[in-house]
């Protein structure tokens, strides 16, 4: 019985896993490949040198952050059909499912099917491998739950150089409220992720919008995205904080920047933007950049009856 019950609760957390990746434009997973063990130190729960590694997912692209880069992402499905565990084991199940997917991609790095899966992928010459644990839970009661609060001060001890990520019930909250409001503001889905001119791309080579969100964005509390209305140009920013007249500064002074004066139209998404009780605190927010001619407006990507007071007619 306990086997058919992790056995549905990782079907169940791959289907999730994919369908929310789907969501943020990683439409050509690799699912399932399985990856010979070639590391001594590699041991099963009896102490015997591992055969082989299981990948959930790999999913590749080209990273628009840094020049001539293409990203190999491990992607790791757990899932609980209750609700997470209490702190201490938390942490000891975090640990042990993050020593497992660096295990994996050590060996992954010289895996000859990655290899043929490269070239026909056409990766650049510098390749860099990242793990992406997504770690969900199904407890209805408190589904939009965060742990990355108590998973940080996880001493990790892992022995590689490669970066991991973590996507849990309230990051994979916020992803999917963002791509909601992308698709119900865009006409046929017809809107983009914009990349900023972060990390170190000094070139023009890969374009600075895209439709799949990058690692470096997935794990940001902010997203800023554009699409076009009315045949104009559109920045939005999503921002995973609560709004107040400083962090509505700070989040003008970024789409500012982003915006470059190309575009006339910002809007700025915060969760608990409220029209009625805000709109004031806003109005003189936005004083702070009195000389610039944009449109800026904030918004919640939480939707109430409230929207009705930003909403024209129908």
């Amino acid at each position: 019985m306990a086997g058919e019950k992790s056995k549905k609760s990782g079907e169940i957390g791959e289907t999730l896993a994919s369908a929310l990746l789907e969501r943020i434009g990683w439409k050509h997973l690799i699912h399932n490949i399985s990856i010979s063990c070639n590391t001594p130190t590699h041991v099963n729960d009896k102490g015997n040198q591992r055969q082989s590694h299981g990948e959930d997912q790999i999913y590749l692209y080209n990273n628009p952050f840094h020049d001539d880069r293409t990203d190999f992402v491990h992607v790791s499905n757990k899932n609980i059909i209750g609700s997470y565990p209490k702190e201490g084991t938390l942490r000891a199940q975090f640990k042990a499912h993050l020593k497992e997917l660096e295990q994996t991609i050590e060996c992954a790095k010289y895996n000859q099917t990655l290899r043929e899966i490269a070239t026909n992928f056409k990766a650049k010459k510098n390749r860099y491998h990242a793990g992406l644990l997504i770690w969900l839970h199904n407890d209805h009661e408190d589904i939009e739950k965060s742990i990355l609060s108590d998973l940080a001060p996880s001493r990790l001890d892992l022995n590689t150089d490669a970066p991991f990520y973590v996507v849990d019930n309230g990051r994979a909250t916020f992803l999917l409220k963002v791509v909601d409001d992308l698709r119900r503001r865009s006409t046929d889905g017809d809107y983009q992720f914009f990349y900023p001119r972060i990390g170190t791309s000094i070139t023009v080579d890969e374009m600075r919008t895209g439709k799949e969100l990058p690692l470096e964005l997935l794990a940001a509390d902010i997203i800023p995205a554009v699409l076009m209305v009315d045949g104009t140009k559109e920045l939005i920013i999503y921002a995973n904080e609560s709004f107040d007249s400083t962090s509505y500064k700070n989040l003008m002074a970024y789409g500012l920047s982003f915006a470059s004066g190309l575009i006339t139209s910002i809007k700025i998404g915060m969760p608990n933007y409220n029209p009625a009780r805000d709109d004031e605190v806003a109005a003189q927010a936005r004083l702070a950049f009195h000389s610039r001619p944009e449109k800026i407006s904030p918004f919640s990507f939480n939707r109430s009856i409230l929207d009705l007071l930003q909403e024209a007619p129908q």
